[in-house]
C-alpha cells in the first residue's frame, strides 16, 4: 500500500478497466493492474504496465467490440 500524491490517501492494488482515446477511437484494456486511491480514485501504474498498454494500444488487437452511449453535456 502507497500513499496517494493527490489527496495523501492509501493507495490499493486493483485490477482496472483502462481507456484512452487513439486516433480518435476510444479503446479499453480489461484487467489492468494499477494501484488505486480509496479515496479519491486516482490511479497510478508500473512502468511496465505503461509499456505493455502502449504496445497493446498501438497493436490494435482487440477480442471484443462494445457499444457505448454518448450524451451532450451543455
Amino acid at each position: 500500500m502507497n500513499t496517494c500524491s493527490v489527496c495523501h490517501g492509501k493507495t490499493i492494488q486493483k485490477y482496472i478497466t483502462y481507456t484512452q482515446w487513439y486516433h480518435g477511437e476510444l479503446v479499453a484494456g480489461e484487467n489492468v493492474p494499477a494501484e488505486v486511491c480509496e479515496n479519491c480514485n486516482e490511479e497510478y501504474f508500473s512502468p511496465e504496465t505503461v509499456d505493455k498498454l502502449q504496445h497493446a494500444i498501438e497493436l490494435h488487437r482487440s477480442y471484443k467490440t462494445i457499444q457505448v452511449s454518448v450524451f451532450q453535456f451543455s
